[in-house]
């Protein structure tokens, strides 16, 4: 069942994963939606941290915000989903 606010959006972004100080590394979107994002092949650098920030490579295209705070919702194989916070 879909439970996303939003439709997706297939997005392939550099982004760099952040807790407070703590850089995580940097990684590619899979898709974005007005409620959130999926990152690709960042699950096990993560831990358990439940909140993390996401910096967007500086881009002119780009209609978002370069940073934002989001909330680990989802965690498979292939990397983790978030919602914005």
């Amino acid at each position: 069942m879909e439970h996303r606010y939003g439709e997706r959006q297939s997005v392939r972004e550099h982004v760099e994963l952040w807790n407070g100080e703590i850089k995580y590394g940097e990684f590619k979107t899979a898709n974005l939606s007005s409620g959130g994002i999926f990152i690709e092949g960042c699950l096990q650098n993560l831990g358990n941290q439940p909140c993390l920030t996401i910096k967007f490579a500086p881009n002119p295209n780009l209609s978002y915000q370069q940073s934002r705070k989001a909330l680990i919702v989802h965690k498979n194989h292939n990397g983790v989903g978030l919602k914005w916070t």
